[in-house]
C-alpha cells in the first residue's frame, strides 16, 4: 500500500517535459538519418532517470542547473514517480529497439522506437503523458480497499465546507488544503483520501487530486475546484 509518508518531493514538471520533447527530436532526426546510434543512447538517458531519479538523467540534471534558476516557479509539482514509470517503459522500448537493430530488423526497430517519439512529443506538447497515466490508475488500484468501506460520509457543519479530496501520491494536495487554511473565511476545511474512500470520490465524480468540492452551510454542492491553479484563482484576493 501506498502512504503519504512514502510520497517523495514533488518536481518541477518542466523537467519531464523539457526531456520529452529532447528526446522525441532526438529520435525523429535519428530515424529520417537512419543514425540508429541514437536508440540505444536515449535508451540509456531513460535508464539512469528511470533507475536513479531525476537529479541522475543528463537532460534532466541540465534543466535543473541551468534552465530553471532562469525561470520563475512551477505553479504545480508533480510527484515523481509516474514519469520515471513513463521513463522505464520508454527505456523497455527502445531496448527492444536495440536488440532488433542488432539481429537485423530495422524496421521493427524504428517502429519500437516512433511509438516512444509519438508519446514523447504529445507529453511534451500537451502535458500528456501515458505511462504516467498508466501508473496512477496502477497506484489507485494497488491502494484501493480489497472490501468497500462502510464508515460514515464526512461531516460537513452548519456551515460553508470544503471538502478536498486527496491521494497518498498527490504532489499538489498538501499545497491545496495550505492555500484553503490560509483563507480566515469561516470555511470548515475536511480532509479525504480518495483512495481510502471511493465510494464518496464516485458520488461527487472525482477524477483527479485535488479536487475540492465546495459545500453550503445546507450541506448542497455548490461547486467544485479541481488543481492546485484553480483553487488559487478562487482564493486570490479580489483587485
Amino acid at each position: 500500500m501506498v502512504h503519504p509518508a512514502d510520497r517523495p518531493d514533488p518536481i518541477d514538471p518542466r523537467g519531464p517535459r523539457l526531456n520529452q520533447a529532447v528526446l522525441t527530436v532526438g529520435l525523429v532526426i535519428g530515424g529520417a538519418a537512419d543514425q540508429r546510434w541514437v536508440v540505444p543512447l536515449f535508451a540509456a538517458v531513460l535508464a539512469v532517470g528511470a533507475a536513479f531519479g531525476p537529479r541522475f538523467g543528463p537532460v534532466l540534471r541540465f534543466y535543473a542547473t541551468v534552465v530553471r534558476p532562469r525561470l520563475g516557479p512551477p505553479e504545480e509539482w508533480e510527484d515523481p514517480r509516474p514519469p520515471r514509470f513513463a521513463a522505464a517503459v520508454g527505456t523497455g522500448f527502445l531496448a527492444a529497439a536495440t536488440v532488433a537493430f542488432a539481429v537485423g530488423l530495422a524496421t521493427v526497430a524504428w517502429a519500437l522506437a516512433a511509438v516512444v517519439a509519438v508519446l514523447a512529443g504529445v507529453a511534451a506538447v500537451t502535458g500528456l503523458c501515458i505511462g504516467c497515466e498508466v501508473w496512477t490508475a496502477w497506484a489507485a488500484w494497488a491502494v484501493r480497499p480489497d472490501a468497500p468501506l462502510d464508515g460514515p460520509t464526512p461531516v460537513v457543519p452548519d456551515r460553508p465546507t470544503d471538502v478536498v479530496f486527496t491521494t497518498p501520491w498527490c504532489a499538489n494536495c498538501d499545497p491545496v488544503v495550505a492555500a484553503l487554511s490560509a483563507i480566515d473565511d469561516g470555511r470548515e476545511i475536511v480532509v479525504v483520501d480518495a483512495t481510502q474512500r471511493p465510494d464518496l470520490a464516485a458520488d461527487h465524480r472525482v477524477r483527479s487530486a485535488p479536487t475540492v468540492v465546495r459545500f453550503d452551510a445546507d450541506g448542497v454542492a455548490t461547486g467544485r475546484l479541481v488543481g492546485l491553479r484553480a483553487v488559487r484563482e478562487a482564493t486570490a484576493p479580489a483587485v
